[in-house]
């Protein structure tokens, strides 16, 4: 009875040790140290960068939570975007621990749009551990054990080597008396085999250019003011110095409850606010548009007597330019006789006039 008392001690022991050696090997990491999680541009891009992260390893959002979250995304493209229509996960709290438990990246915004565009948003790699890169284990405490004591030294007397050897040396064998052997055979007097005439084939055309748009510019509509101003002339004032490409971005961000943006195609539709030809419609109240084509682009909103009284933007977009290149032009090759010739008029005095 009382083995088996001590073997279920010694078991609860091992599995103490177990957890707490676990337990020390996690670290918890304080989102933006002591600047917390709130809007800063590129902050979190450079709290992140050089920190490895490992499964079992958390981290800890504190900020206010009257005007902010932790929305956890499930990809790259909705990190991007700040788009938080789909969430993995949310914390709410204002002081929350988010244990990484699956190796893979990690993608964190907040749903608060414009905070999350002025640069609220965390991204980072977790690492599965291996034994090899584990962290250090803390060296258990020394024991409290007598040290053995080392055997003495042996008295036995020493074995004498063996005396050396009186044979007689061996002889080295005698020179070889072969025939020597002859030099190699005088070089022919064949002619060199000339070398193959160069390939005539066609050269290979470099492949065609990606069809991907590049990541573009971005541009808030109306700046600070946002997509709310009742003025005719501000929008266009707003977008006639700019020079928009295939590839920009224009962001609207407007209250959904009182507005919206419409995309139509026709300019006598966008003079007049009475648009048949739809393109699309967003109303979000944060919508993210790419311009993908060139050509002339038109937006309004169609919320009753706000186009009229000057809620509407139009943009022109130009494609994106071409590097040029100069034509490869052929040198002309001269004979000696021509180079001979070229060398001696150069000596020549000019012409009287």
């Amino acid at each position: 009875m009382a083995t088996k008392k001590i073997f279920f001690g010694l078991v609860l022991v091992v599995m103490s040790l177990t957890v707490l050696l676990g337990s020390c090997s996690a670290k918890t990491y304080k989102v933006g140290d002591y600047h917390g999680w709130t809007a800063n541009y590129d902050m979190y891009y450079s709290w992140a960068r050089g920190k490895e992260f490992h499964v079992g390893d958390s981290l800890v959002f504190n900020y206010d939570r009257n005007v902010n979250d932790v929305t956890q995304v499930s990809g790259g493209l909705k990190y991007r975007f700040c788009d938080s229509s789909s969430p993995k996960a949310v914390y709410k709290t204002g002081q929350d621990v988010v244990n990484l438990t699956e190796p893979g990246y990690n993608f964190f915004i907040t749903s608060n749009h414009s905070l999350c565009i002025s640069g609220q948003k965390l991204f980072i790699l977790v690492v599965q551990e291996t034994p090899s890169k584990s962290r250090p284990i803390p060296p258990s405490p020394p024991s409290k054990s007598r040290p053995i004591p080392t055997p003495p030294p042996s008295k036995s007397r020493p074995i004498p080597p063996p005396p050396p050897s009186k044979s007689r040396p061996i002889p080295p064998p005698p020179p070889s008396k072969s025939h020597p052997i002859p030099p190699p055979p005088p070089p022919s007097n064949s002619r060199p085999i000339p070398p193959p005439p160069p390939s005539k084939s066609r050269p290979i055309p470099p492949p065609p250019p990606s069809e991907i748009l590049p990541i573009g510019k971005f541009y808030k509509v109306g700046d600070s003011r946002g997509w709310s101003v009742y003025n005719s002339y501000y929008y266009y004032t707003w977008s006639e110095p700019k020079e928009f490409y295939v590839g920009d971005n224009l962001f609207f961000q407007y209250n959904k409850d009182l507005n919206d943006v419409i995309e139509i195609s026709d300019e006598l539709e966008f003079k007049s606010c009475e648009p048949t030809s739809r393109v699309a419609e967003y109303k979000t109240g944060h919508d993210l548009i790419k311009l993908t084509k060139p050509g002339v682009h038109y937006f309004i909103s169609l919320k009753t007597g706000l186009c009229q009284a000057g809620l509407k933007l139009k943009v022109t977009v130009q494609p994106l330019p071409q590097a040029v290149t100069s034509p490869n032009v052929p040198t002309q090759r001269l004979s000696p006789i021509e180079r001979l010739n070229r060398w001696l008029r150069s000596f020549r005095p000019p012409p009287h006039h």
